[in-house]
């Protein structure tokens, strides 16, 4: 039996930049690289690795995801994601540039950016546009 009091510590992550067969809890990851000076998390490869939510990605730009489960989207990958409603920016979205995504699986994690990007990822799931 375990102690429902006792606090919950994480092993850190660290800085990358690459993450082999790692669970990978997306907020966790976002407070290491923003506490090391960064609001964007670069340059990082996550090879087998299991990334979890809750949590919405932002790939700004040279992102890529190569053989991964994106996550259950119940049968629409429109699930999946969520789109901007300002023309500039989205708060609260974890943004990525530059990271390489490779046989990973994703759980409790959503997807934003722009139009073009949404369906793209669409297009990629195996839906039709929006």
């Amino acid at each position: 039996m375990t102690d429902a009091t006792a606090p919950i510590t994480l092993e850190l992550l660290g800085p990358g930049p690459e993450y082999n067969k790692a669970n990978v809890w997306l907020p966790q990851l976002f407070m290491e690289t923003s506490r090391a000076g960064s609001l964007i998390i670069e340059n990082r490869t996550f090879i087998d690795c299991l990334i979890e939510g809750p949590g919405v990605l932002l790939p700004l730009e040279g992102c890529s995801f190569d053989g991964c489960n994106m996550g259950d989207a119940h049968g629409d990958p429109r699930n999946l994601l969520l789109q901007p409603v300002g023309p500039q920016r989205v708060t609260g979205a974890i943004p990525l540039k530059d990271c390489k995504f490779i046989n990973c699986r994703f759980l409790g994690v959503g997807f934003t950016g722009s139009k073009a990007y949404l369906d793209n990822m669409v297009s990629a799931l195996g839906g039709a546009p929006q």
